[in-house]
């Protein structure tokens, strides 16, 4: 799908989820505070103008990346997360006032101090959700590292303690560049893995300072080798584009094929699904693709979406390692998370495969999260005999 199109649908689903979403704030604000005409009209076009900044600010990020549009990325994707809170915050506030209304006749007050106690309770909402911001942003910047060791089937003992370190969902674009790019990578050379392996959304949607993450990028470092995998974001930012420059930084794209380490690790990369949705792809063969992997070798599964577990584990992989999810990012957006992936972040089990889900290491949308840190993940493994 061409750029401008995606644009369109993207648009179209601000336009309608979000901008009811602000109506019913900006309808909530005036029922409570009772402004004058003067003040509604003002905040009406401030509303609009909140809606319409995200889209645009993405628009001009494809063309021209530069302060003012940065500043207009920053603004409105702060807001957006804001925004989430305020509404939670209105929804229940009308809740309460709804079932206190209906079970309880406390003494009239005047509408002078009525009014008064409603213009408390905004102020005092308002305080509550940038409290709430403040702390997001924060967590959002506590990058983590998750340590754990895996046994594998059939590593041999020269293979013991190998270290390996995944990153996934940095999302470099808009408003992870190069700064954040390079302090993730300051990071990972810090552990001194065996291998870097990139579990997908190394970017957003497109924008036109791509190439420029490859500086940073070169200076990854690893005993033997750097393995990425395409995620759903790689195809909306345009996927050829997005390895091109993997590519250069001597980053190594699985696409439905196997790489053989030394020791006899394999390493085997599976595109994410979205290219079959999106560009055309054929869907990948996961029984096909799997079928080529030696049953008496460890091996090492990249895909970006923690799904087909089941599937993976029937086959003899070992490990799967897989992002997406971001782990909801904002409580409580998590639950809703979990509906749609039910393994959550975290090490999961199916005999003796298994599965780590990271949170990612960057942010989509808001730069915040919420009970969920960023994270890189440090995986040493162990041969069985050695447990």
């Amino acid at each position: 799908m061409p750029q401008w199109a995606s644009f369109a649908v993207f648009f179209s689903i601000v336009s309608s989820i979000y901008g009811t979403a602000h109506y019913y704030l900006y309808s909530w604000f005036v029922r409570l505070a009772e402004p004058s005409k003067k003040v509604r009209s003002l905040l009406r076009l401030f509303f609009i103008f909140l809606v319409a900044s995200l889209p645009t600010a993405k628009f001009l990020g494809w063309y021209d990346f530069n302060v003012f549009s940065y500043l207009l990325a920053l603004m409105a994707s702060v807001w957006m997360g804001l925004v989430l809170y305020l509404f939670l915050f209105a929804l229940g506030c009308d809740l309460l006032i709804a079932l206190f209304k209906k079970f309880f006749s406390g003494p009239k007050v005047s509408s002078r101090r009525s009014l008064f106690n409603r213009r408390l309770l905004l102020a005092g909402i308002g305080g509550c959700v940038l409290m709430i911001g403040g702390l997001a942003v924060k967590e959002a910047r506590d990058l983590q590292v998750t340590r754990l060791e895996v046994s594998l089937r059939g590593l041999p003992p020269e293979l013991d303690g190998f270290s390996l370190v995944q990153v996934s969902d940095v999302h470099y674009g808009m408003l992870t560049e190069n700064g954040r790019l390079s302090l993730i990578i300051s990071r990972i050379n810090e552990l001194q893995p065996d291998v870097v392996v990139i579990t997908g959304d190394l970017v957003d949607e497109g924008v036109s300072h791509m190439e420029e993450m490859s500086v940073p990028l070169s200076r990854l470092k690893s005993r033997q080798g750097i393995f990425a995998v395409t995620g759903n974001h790689e195809y909306y930012a345009g996927v050829d584009r997005a390895i091109a420059i993997m590519k250069g930084a001597r980053i190594r794209v699985l696409r439905n094929e196997v790489a053989i380490l030394n020791g006899g690790l394999q390493m085997v990369g599976i595109d994410d699904p979205t290219g079959s949705r999106r560009v055309g792809n054929p869907a990948p063969d996961f029984e096909k693709i799997l079928a080529r992997l030696d049953p008496q070798k460890p091996s090492i599964l990249l895909y970006h979406q923690p799904i087909k577990f089941e599937e993976v584990a029937s086959a003899g992989v070992d490990l799967q390692l897989s992002g997406h999810t971001h782990g909801g990012q904002l409580f409580p957006v998590r639950y809703i998370s979990q509906m749609i992936y039910p393994r959550t972040p975290g090490l999961h089990q199916i005999g003796k495969s298994y599965l780590y889900v990271s949170r990612g290491a960057g942010t989509w949308g808001p730069p915040m999260r919420l009970l969920s840190p960023p994270e890189l993940v440090y995986i040493r493994l162990r041969s069985q005999k050695t447990k």
